[in-house]
């Protein structure tokens, strides 16, 4: 496209610069033909001529070759008019050459024999009809034909320069639709491995957010945080990537909606604990408090370019300080928001500080060996500010430190301070903080301004102590409401911070890596502290911050009177997106298809709907545009998100383009996914945890394991089962129950998968093909999920030779793993049970009928209602085992002369797919069904 636009360009400037000498030749043949009287008609005609032509290029009629040979026709009739009522042929053929030399400027062919046969013409009309060639001497004749000669020199080399232009320009229009091509190929690339590399992020860092959710032991807690840290890290690459090529092809936009910043703060701060690792630097932050709560801009390309500048920092200093500061100045149009990040770190030469916002320029590539990176992150930083309107800046010197700041301007939604302390003029802050303890001025100077700027912006009464003796002197001359200390100045007096921990709020600062036990009345603030951390502790909130860093897991709402539908054909993505949820308290039902989730809007109604895009039968889009199809005012406005590991730029306008809401890209932030909650969920429904929902840790069916035993890694050929545990999260019981929902849906889906392939229906073929990759790779069965993404690939490119040549030995393997996870007979006889399970089915069928109540004991209705109320409470726990028991205890029992296994049977089917929302209305609908009488 822009292609075109240029060449359309190039042809309107030819255009016009021919046209301007075509109008000066005309009015100065005007002007001729008025001194030598020509006839009146002269002057009509050829300023008709002209004003066609200009109406003609104005007002773009008709193609650029069109208007070529109509100014290219009309020059030449001017020129016959002049060349008739001219006497001197000589002269007549010196303009001409002169025309001849600016109509090629067209670069039309076709027009170089439009003027061989006007030469011919006035060759035959001036030597045969008006007889005003000179041949009378030697002299003349030698003369004439020269001029002749060279008017058609003129024309021969005017064609050999158009025709070879032209095929240049041919050539060049392939290059350029090759690289096209190959740029497009590129994108289909990066959103395929986009994909492939979202997928097993998410469930490694969604299954690692629900284990630091749980009560777990500080070691486990540390190791699964750097677990979701590495899982970030590896986002962070992948995210460089795809901004770099949406930067590249000129298709990145901002997608600005409100967002709160303090947020996208605590969300750099836990990227920034992660990266800074055990290096031991002081990360200092900086934050003004009076910043509006709520901004409008793009919230998670402002994160990236905080997180590019801050994690820079972190990988050029071994020791000194990283300060992240931030401000706002208000302007008319909202604020500036202005941050800025200082380090102690290498520095960098001015001859180099240019090369830093260009793509792949390292400035010094040994280092970047030794930390990662390629050089491409403050590039796409200068970039997206440069898109948001601001600047970005830099100042160091080598061996002193770097000072990045960037300053970009954001509306204001909500005008509040983003942060406030409840009743400030009650409060009286006295603090016992040892500066003089860093070796580093810098950490010093900055440590200082951060608390003086976080008094001032909180309105703070404060009196800061040098010493021991001056705090205890002040504390018996004022009273005080909160006193703060780190640990160095706890362990100089223990005994007395303990019995004031007793008379008011002591508060500590500690470092997480170093972690002190204190009074149980003291309460402690984990570095990186700021603003916001210290106004909770002042407003008395329990929970602000963990010893991993994660400020957010402090609910801010929940809504168990919300539901939402969770459509997903990959049972371990369902089981990630409930975990992330259920700390909210929603109500959380799973479709494992588009048809089913179609089926169970037919229902009931949802808050949301998180849709997965890729699926086999009926995508995301498909089942999007059917909901969208449905009569009724709540299926036209339903917010439909979509869940895609497709991050690619542009997604989020064809997910809109197509009828969703919005989406989240996986794998799944949980500050964006948050806000998506809040921003659909209707205030009605949602609520301020209770007190002790905040305090309560939340128990899940994950649990995290230490170790893997050194026999699990090697029980199998086909099957890595450490990787699969890793893979699950460290949990040996989750594996387990992972490996064994793919073994009980395995031989439903080979069938599945070989029905598709003799079909030829090759879109849900690859589409089945993908989902055994994943889930196959998820188990530790690494071989079939190499294979499967090798059919995957080649359904996605409609090689259909190579899946002809491999379908058949994919699928070999594909049962020899399901016979290694069941056992050879187990298989052998599932195989044989489906293929007679419809003669089974309908042979059961008879039996019950005729058996009728003596399939056990009658129920009667209080007795029916009251073990559906059994049942559903154990589905609350989500223990399988617990909920399975319970209903083979329904082999007993019969309600209304029909067996009640046999109704339960789909709770249990649900049940063993770790559908415990879909089991549970299950049995809701056999509670309604059973009431009426």
């Amino acid at each position: 496209m822009e292609d075109k636009n240029y060449l359309e360009k190039n042809q309107r400037g030819i255009e016009r610069i021919i046209l301007i000498v075509y109008s000066l030749y005309t009015i100065a043949m005007t002007v001729v033909s008025r001194t030598l009287q020509w006839p009146d008609w002269v002057v009509l005609v050829i300023l008709l001529g002209m004003m066609l032509c200009w109406a003609a290029y104005l007002r773009e009629d008709k193609s650029y070759r069109f208007r070529a040979f109509l100014i290219s026709g009309m020059a030449l009739m001017n020129f016959a008019i002049y060349a008739v009522f001219s006497d001197e042929f000589v002269g007549i053929l010196s303009t001409f050459a002169a025309l001849i030399i600016l109509l090629g400027i067209f670069n039309v062919l076709e027009i170089i024999y439009l003027e061989v046969l006007f030469a011919i013409f006035l060759v035959f009309y001036h030597g045969f009809i008006c007889h005003t060639i000179p041949f009378d001497t030697g002299v003349e004749q030698l003369r004439s034909m020269l001029h002749i000669i060279s008017v058609f020199t003129v024309e021969g080399v005017t064609y050999y320069l158009i025709k070879t232009h032209q095929e240049m320009q041919q050539k060049l229009f392939n290059v350029i639709e090759d690289l096209t091509r190959a740029e497009q190929s590129k994108s289909d690339f990066l959103a395929n491995i986009s994909h492939e590399i979202r997928t097993p992020i998410n469930t490694v860092c969604g299954m690692s957010e629900m284990i630091l959710r749980e009560d777990i032991s500080d070691t486990i807690r540390e190791d699964t945080f750097n677990i979701q840290a590495a899982g970030r890290n590896l986002l962070s690459i992948v995210s460089d990537v795809l901004d770099f090529s949406e930067l590249e092809s000129g298709k990145m936009e901002l997608v600005e909606e409100p967002y709160n910043l303090t947020s996208t703060i605590n969300d750099v701060i836990n990227m920034a604990i992660a990266q800074k690792g055990q290096k031991k630097i002081e990360l200092i932050v900086d934050c003004d408090a009076k910043i509006p709560y709520t901004l409008f801009g793009d919230e998670q390309k402002l994160r990236r370019v905080i997180l590019s500048l801050v994690n820079n920092a972190i990988k050029f200093t071994e020791a000194g300080c990283i300060s992240l500061v931030i401000t706002g100045r208000k302007e008319d149009y909202g604020i500036n928001l202005s941050v800025t990040v200082k380090d102690t770190g290498i520095g960098i030469a001015e001859e180099n500080q240019e090369k830093l916002f260009h793509c792949f320029n390292q400035v010094d590539t040994k280092r970047n060996r030794q930390e990662g990176g390629i050089g491409i992150g403050l590039a796409i930083a200068k970039e997206i500010v440069n898109k948001m309107g601001g600047f970005i800046s830099v100042k160091s010197k080598p061996g002193k430190g770097s000072e990045f700041r960037f300053v970009v301007p954001q509306r204001v939604i909500d005008e509040r301070p983003m942060v406030a302390v409840n009743e400030p003029q009650i409060l009286n802050i006295i603090s016992y903080i040892n500066s003089e303890k860093y070796s580093f001025a810098e950490i010093r100077d900055d440590y200082m301004a951060s608390i003086r700027h976080m008094v001032e912006s909180l309105e703070l009464r404060y009196q800061p102590c040098r010493n021991l003796q001056e705090f205890k002197r002040r504390m018996e001359k004022e009273i005080f409401t909160h006193a703060f200390i780190t640990v160095d100045e706890y362990q100089e007096d223990r005994e007395y911070f303990d019995r004031l921990s007793e008379q008011m709020s002591v508060i500590m600062i500690q470092d997480r890596e170093q972690v002190v036990e204190a009074g149980e009345n003291i309460r402690s603030v984990y570095k990186p502290f700021y603003v916001l951390s210290i106004a909770a502790v002042l407003n008395g909130e329990h929970v602000v911050q963990r010893l991993d860093g994660s400020h957010y897991q402090e609910k801010k709402f929940i809504a168990p009177e919300a539901c939402v539908l969770v459509v997903d054909d990959n049972l371990m993505n369902l089981k990630v997106v409930e975990g992330l949820l259920r700390p909210y308290k929603i109500k959380v039902f799973v479709a494992t298809s588009g048809k089913e989730a179609l089926a169970k809007l037919d229902t009931m109604t949802y808050d949301i709907i998180f849709m997965d895009h890729m699926m086999p039968e009926m995508d995301g889009v498909e089942t999007a545009h059917k909901i969208r199809s449905k009569p009724g005012i709540y299926y036209q406005n339903v917010p439909i998100v979509a869940l895609t590991a497709n991050a690619i730029g542009g997604a989020r306008e064809m997910f809109l383009s197509e009828g969703f809401q919005d989406y989240v890209a996986k794998p799944i932030e949980i500050s964006r996914l948050e806000r998506v909650l809040r921003k659909y969920i209707p205030e009605n429904k949602m609520e301020k945890p209770k007190e002790l929902d905040i305090l309560e840790p939340v128990h899940t069916e994950w649990k995290a394991t230490e170790e893997l035993s050194r026999q699990e890694k090697s029980l199998s050929e086909r099957i890595d089962r450490a990787r699969g545990i890793r893979y699950c999260g460290g949990s040996r019981e989750d594996y387990e129950e992972v490996v064994q929902v793919y073994y009980s849906t395995g031989l439903k889906k080979l069938k599945e998968i070989q029905q598709m392939y003799e079909d030829k229906d090759w879109k849900n073929y690859t589409i089945l093909v993908h989902a055994l990759k994943s889930t196959s790779l998820g188990i530790g069965a690494t071989e079939l999920g190499e294979r499967a993404k090798a059919l995957e690939t080649a359904g996605k490119e409609e090689n259909i030779a190579y899946i002809t040549e491999h379908h058949e030995e994919v699928m070999q393997e594909y049962e020899a793993v399901l016979k290694e996870i069941g056992g050879e007979e187990a298989f052998a006889e599932a195989t044989e049970n489906s293929l007679r399970q419809e003669e089974v089915e309908d042979t059961a069928q008879d039996i019950i009928e005729e058996i009728g109540a003596t399939a056990g004991r009658e129920l009667s209705k209080e007795e029916y209602e009251a073990y559906l109320s059994e049942t559903a409470s154990l589905l609350d726990t989500f223990e399988m085992e617990s909920v399975v028991q319970k209903i083979e205890e329904a082999a007993n029992y019969c309600y209304r002369g029909e067996p009640l296994k046999n109704s339960l049977k789909t709770v249990r089917e649900r049940v063993e797919q770790f559908d415990f929302c879909g089991a549970a209305e299950e049995l809701e609908a056999l509670r309604e069904e059973g009431g009426n009488d």
